[in-house]
């Protein structure tokens, strides 16, 4: 598969146009910062802002992953079961006194694989990919609680473990292992979605699915490639989180709440759920928005079903403004997004 030919499948108007929405969301982040700084006290602080760039690290990860996704034209919906599951796989295993290293390749190979069957399903059996990622997100989400932890919700990590220690780390001075994880994890995408032919088809497959297809894309084994770094990056959130924590916390599927800022921080940034457009610039968009709010909304100490009920409102005033400012376009787009 040449450069050219991957091109061929993205009409470069359509491919550089930018979304007007990521403009006014970065507007309404800083409107919201001066907000807090003037209402909330220390809010401003280097104390402050050091805790929402730590809390914002494996949402941005995952966010890393779903955007590849929905660029492509699909959906993840397995993304937090996966990375639940990852992380248990991996605690489990060092439990079990495997080393780190070996834990961790298997951790890889297992996430590899729920990517790969999400991937398989939605391209060559051709199930929606909401209805095949729903499917096993309720598989992995039995599998592993019932399974693995007998029914528990939580499992405790071994705080000593040098895995463990790594990932709450400072590698350098004001610059700790999640932070650098983050960057390593967009920059990858970066270079993924910009650089790389694979990128291109991503592009090309969300732009205009049928004509990627017809003219030769390798568009299936393109679907299994965004799923399985979809479920390599849900990984990489969930060893994050479990490592701070000290837990991996089944609950976190169930409330349902981190995947809805995941699609939150990816729909907000500018990048459409009907794909084609999109990269790390709306991701960091999208995320200061949902990081700025989060934090000023947890010191005004909102109950967390207010909290929920803003940020849908936010979502759903979100699509309407990008529907509105980048109305579908009927000679591209294509029935069955998803």
């Amino acid at each position: 598969m040449t450069d050219a030919t991957a091109n061929a499948a993205v009409p470069m108007g359509r491919k550089a146009r930018r979304s007007l929405l990521e403009p006014i969301v970065l507007g309404v982040a800083l409107a919201l910062i001066v907000l807090f700084s003037t209402t909330i006290p220390g809010f401003a602080s280097l104390g402050n802002l050091s805790v929402i760039l730590s809390n914002s690290t494996s949402l941005v990860i995952l966010a890393c992953g779903m955007a590849v996704v929905v660029i492509s034209r699909g959906l993840d919906l397995s993304q937090i079961a996966a990375m639940v599951a990852g992380a248990t796989t991996f605690s489990t295993l060092i439990n079990a006194g495997l080393p780190a290293a070996a834990a961790l390749a298997l951790a890889v190979l297992a996430m590899a694989l729920i990517g790969f069957v999400n991937g398989w399903l939605i391209a060559f059996v051709e199930i929606p990919a909401m209805l095949a990622t729903l499917a096993t997100a309720m598989f992995m989400t039995g599998l592993f609680r019932f399974g693995v932890l007998r029914g528990d919700y939580l499992l405790i990590l071994p705080k000593s473990n040098p895995a463990v220690v790594f990932f709450k780390s400072d590698l350098l001075p004001g610059l700790t292992a999640p932070v650098a994880l983050m960057i390593v994890a967009l920059v990858v995408t970066g270079l993924v979605l910009r650089f790389s032919t694979t990128g291109r088809i991503i592009y090309g497959m969300g732009d205009n699915f049928q004509a990627a297809r017809l003219s030769g894309l390798p568009v299936r084994n393109t679907i299994v490639f965004v799923y399985v770094y979809s479920a390599l990056a849900a990984l990489l959130a969930g060893l994050v989180i479990a490592s701070a924590s000290g837990t991996v916390d089944f609950r976190i599927v169930t409330n349902g709440s981190l995947l809805f800022e995941v699609i939150l921080v990816v729909v907000l940034g500018g990048i459409p759920l009907r794909g084609g457009r999109g990269g790390v610039r709306n991701l960091l968009v999208g995320a200061a928005l949902i990081a700025v709010l989060r934090n000023g909304m947890t010191l005004y100490d909102f109950s967390t079903q207010t909290q929920d009920m803003l940020k849908g409102v936010i979502l759903m005033a979100a699509i309407f403004v990008d529907n509105y400012l980048n109305p579908r376009d009927a000679e591209t787009d294509t029935a069955g997004d998803l």
